[in-house]
């Protein structure tokens, strides 16, 4: 089961840097909480001095249209501690209070960032989707609520209204419309209190009689909590300033806030884009093992030709002629030639290696920057033939060729934000033709943490590289689910499993294995 998107750490520290950012001086803390028990919806507590929005509320909408949504709750919420001086009313006032209120804080935020009013925009459009329309059929005076209530939103994206009004709540209508408008260009908070109550006495309005739809919505906004703290104040507004409520989609920023939002694409592109990074760091982590395997995997070549020995030997005229420089010769016995390898390291980097790890705040995506720097530097030692291939993307970071410049896309391996692997097609792309390559040994090492999507090309293709090309799958913080699918995969004998932390040293152990240490 793919992991949500606002589990993503680097999506939720970006959430909290913006819920904060909106709020100006001595923010608030920033809550992002997916458990409907802590958080129902949103909420504003002025007693703790905290925000927080649940970033699941619109769980039928695209990862990239909840997340644009959660930033603009956060928005709302960041309305809210900024301009609301909260006060306590009757709880029918106190509805009626906040329906006014959240439009107030809403233009409020507006005019301070320009650059938000596309998200109240997108929050806008969502509700009114939401919105039943006004029965023309009720008198009830709730029906003229969900008028004033839809209206807002209906003005910011250039709608009408939903439905009619009954003539006696026309008649209503008239009567509170200056109200509701006065409430919303308001300066503070206890214009629309006051004005709230006004409303409630001239519709004579019983909380039952507000449509559910109305309630649930209102739920949705959140709701605030606690009181200002002394030297805690509602910031002043320029609440008659003119705000421009006809914004187009062009107004959505490419890539809002310099991060690209989280999406649903189902293909083989991953779309964190890995970036070089400095190196030395993790370098110099991993350096100590580089140096001890490259001790152990060093091996002499047998010698070329005979070479000198102090002690003299067998006088050879025709070695004399050759070379002058060293007249005594004799052979020694030939050194281990070591086999002639070629490896290939495919990394899986979906979005799950953002978790596990060893609890120090790495994760599984930095254990696996460190065995394949290993692999790296150990294999340009030694000048063995390598390619580091990511997928999904079916990206080429490093091999001999490519020196500084690979230690900076490895130092620079980050998850992808796709919750899938291409791994069968990996390997079709570049274990397959490593079958006409030369070498004795040809290695070809997957890291993954999970089941790949193409499972059933690449068993086809680990089948048919068998005692052609050594097709090894190393799987990271197995659970008995994924452990069958990807031995299923691999094969039985063709499997190793470690946890993150222990995965350097096992691969070290593969290549001291392979090259027969």
């Amino acid at each position: 089961m793919a992991v949500p998107w606002y589990e993503w750490r680097n999506i939720r520290s970006r959430m909290v840097i913006f819920g904060k950012a909106v709020q100006g001086v001595s923010p608030y803390r920033v809550l992002i909480e997916s458990d409907f028990d802590k958080c129902p919806t949103g909420y504003c507590n002025f007693s703790k001095r905290e925000i927080a929005v649940n970033p699941s509320l619109f769980p039928d909408l695209l990862s990239k249209d909840q997340y644009q949504l959660t930033k603009a709750l956060l928005v709302h919420e960041a309305g809210h501690r900024r301009f609301t001086t909260p006060k306590r009313l009757s709880p029918i006032v106190q509805q009626i209070g906040n329906i006014l209120e959240d439009e107030r804080i809403e233009r409020e935020m507006c005019m301070e960032f320009a650059g938000v009013r596309w998200l109240i925009k997108r929050l806008s459009e969502e509700l009114y989707r939401e919105a039943e329309p006004i029965n023309e059929e009720s008198d009830s005076p709730g029906e003229v609520v969900s008028c004033f209530l839809q209206l807002r939103w209906a003005i910011k994206i250039d709608r009408p209204v939903k439905g009619k009004l009954s003539k006696k709540n026309k008649k209503l209508w008239e009567k509170v419309e200056p109200l509701v408008y006065e409430a919303w260009q308001a300066e503070n908070s206890e214009v629309v209190y006051r004005n709230a109550e006004k409303i409630v006495r001239i519709l004579d309005l019983k909380r039952l009689e507000i449509p559910l739809w109305v309630k649930e919505i209102l739920d949705k906004l959140g709701s605030l909590e606690g009181e200002r703290l002394p030297g805690d104040r509602a910031e002043n507004t320029n609440g008659n300033a003119p705000i421009d409520q006809s914004l187009s989609a062009d107004d959505e920023p490419q890539s809002f806030d310099g991060e690209i939002p989280p999406n649903d694409k189902r293909e083989g592109d991953g779309d964190k884009a890995i970036e070089p990074k400095p190196y030395i760091e993790l370098e110099e982590r991993v350096n100590h093992l580089v140096k001890e395997l490259i001790d152990e995997l060093s091996l002499d070549e047998a010698p070329m030709k005979p070479e000198p020995v102090e002690k003299g030997g067998r006088f050879s005229i025709r070695e004399y002629l050759r070379d002058k420089n060293y007249p005594f010769l004799s052979e020694e016995e030939p050194g281990k030639a070591p086999p002639l390898i070629s490896l290939k390291v495919i990394v899986d980097h979906s979005k799950s290696l953002n978790y596990g790890g060893s609890g120090d705040g790495n994760t599984r995506i930095h254990s696996i920057a460190e065995a394949v720097m290993i692999l790296y530097l150990v294999c340009l030692e030694l000048t063995i033939p390598h390619e580091v291939i990511i997928t999904p993307q079916q990206l080429k970071v490093a091999d001999l060729e490519s020196g500084e410049r690979g230690k900076a896309l490895i130092a620079g391996l980050v998850p992808a934000l796709c919750g899938y692997e291409d791994m069968g097609l990996a390997l079709k792309n570049y274990a397959l033709p490593m079958v006409d390559s030369p070498g004795d040994i040809k290695l070809v090492l997957c890291l993954t943490d999970g089941a790949c999507n193409d499972a059933k090309l690449g068993k086809e293709i680990c089948r048919s590289l068998r005692g052609k090309v050594e097709v090894i799958g190393v799987l990271l913080d197995p659970d008995e689910h994924t452990k069958w699918y990807v031995t299923d995969m691999f094969g039985k004998d063709r499997v190793i499993t470690c946890s993150s932390e222990e995965l350097p040293q096992k691969l070290g152990n593969i290549l001291r294995s392979i090259r027969g240490v």
